[in-house]
């Protein structure tokens, strides 16, 4: 079975996740989580994310949420 070209960049960009990572998890364009990304399964289909009071949620990619990531931006 093929992946649609959102499904793979959906599994991409979840693959390419790291522990600490900042992200807002959105599912149907509203924010229902942001905190950082505690642990992710090996093939990315899982992720961990714990808020700043310590809630931490588990998000499958199948379903249908999406993740924005706070890129950081030093000034030097």
């Amino acid at each position: 079975m093929r992946q649609s070209g959102r499904a793979s960049s959906r599994t991409s960009l979840w693959t390419s996740l790291q522990r600490g990572d900042v992200v807002t998890v959105l599912q149907k364009g509203v924010q229902c989580h942001k905190g950082t990304i505690d642990e992710r399964s090996e093939d990315g289909h899982v992720i961990w994310v714990t808020d700043g009071i310590g809630d931490r949620r588990l998000f499958h990619i199948e379903d249908d949420y999406d993740l924005l990531i706070a890129v950081n931006v030093y000034a030097h």
